[in-house]
């Protein structure tokens, strides 16, 4: 699960890389020879920055930590379901029910399957609705981070380089950036997270002194 994450978010951030709006404007003239060299381009290896960022590491692992939850919920209804068929089975067999009481069985059981699938189909969706939120809001992340990355380091271009979905037919490696843009990512990550887990700590610690009050 945790390599398709991946691979999704690294498909995802490669489509968003390319997917900038086009300015409708007159056919552009070759720029001069001169001006083309001074161009300062580098690209980023999404694949590597997909599996090296801890950031995508951690949504990774909640990610997949609320799938094991949700079937781990569907398998034990499923089970107990399972088990009142199978009683229901037994009891109709030895002729244990009323017609009455067999239909009533018969109709609460039929409910309780469609409940499962219904259920099952919530967790789905819900699960699908909240992964493409992170993966929007992990994309937005890097995007804005290139973004003031580029500006610092004076980049004209920087180019996604992927190993599935590619539109870079050549690239030096001396222009590869992607060790650098993860390292900055990472700590900018690590800052942000431990700020957080500070904000937390002190909350707890003000919601304790408020009951012992």
């Amino acid at each position: 699960m945790k390599k398709i994450f991946y691979t999704l978010a690294a498909a995802a951030l490669f489509a968003a890389c390319n997917n900038n709006p086009k300015e409708e404007t007159a056919q552009p003239t070759a720029a001069p020879a001169q001006e083309v060299q001074q161009l300062k381009i580098a690209y980023v290896l999404i694949d590597t920055l997909t599996s090296q960022y801890e950031l995508y590491k951690d949504a990774s692992d909640n990610f997949q930590k609320k799938q094991a939850n949700a079937e781990a919920t569907i398998t034990q209804k499923g089970r107990n379901f399972a088990a009142q068929v199978q009683e229901f089975q037994k009891k109709a067999q030895s002729n244990q029910y009323t017609e009455e009481q067999f239909n009533k069985e018969q109709a609460r059981l039929a409910k309780l399957q469609q409940d499962i699938e219904d259920l099952q189909t919530r967790l789905s969706n819900s699960l699908q609705e909240e992964y493409q939120k992170e993966l929007q809001a992990l994309t937005d992340t890097i995007k804005s981070f290139m973004d003031s990355y580029a500006k610092e380091k004076g980049f004209d271009f920087i180019l996604c380089k992927s190993s599935g979905i590619d539109n870079v037919l050549y690239a030096n490696e001396a222009y590869d950036v992607t060790e650098e843009v993860v390292a900055a990512l990472n700590k900018r990550y690590a800052k942000d997270k431990k700020k957080d887990e500070t904000a937390d700590a002190a909350q707890d610690a003000s919601k304790g002194g408020s009951t012992k009050k």
